[in-house]
């Protein structure tokens, strides 16, 4: 199903312990792009609603909607550096029409 990175899992968990708000599980989505082919990633703090399935991912409490299981199927979530102090989260899904796998 989808993965979270041990970076982007830290940031997730440092970023509930800041809210103080332990309730609500996080949950990912997508929307399809408005410019291109590809997939606009969504994440946030939700409550569960009964077209969601419910999985524990490194501690942590996900949710995604049924109906972007097979999308989201095989998603990696890392949170990475990207200039200097600047970082953020990244979606690596083989199944996003514009996703380019990395070269070795």
């Amino acid at each position: 199903m989808i993965k979270l990175t041990e970076d982007a899992a830290n940031q997730i968990l440092a970023q509930i312990k800041a809210s103080g708000d332990e309730t609500d599980p996080l949950r990912i989505a997508i929307t399809q792009h408005a410019k291109h082919k590809g997939f606009q990633y969504l994440m946030g703090f939700d409550q569960q609603k009964d077209n969601d399935s419910l999985y524990d991912i490194r501690g942590i409490q996900v949710i995604v909607n049924n109906d972007l299981l097979d999308i989201l199927n095989g998603t990696e979530v890392d949170y990475v550096e990207i200039e200097g102090e600047e970082s953020q989260f990244i979606f690596k899904n083989p199944n996003d029409p514009t996703y380019k796998a990395p070269t070795e």
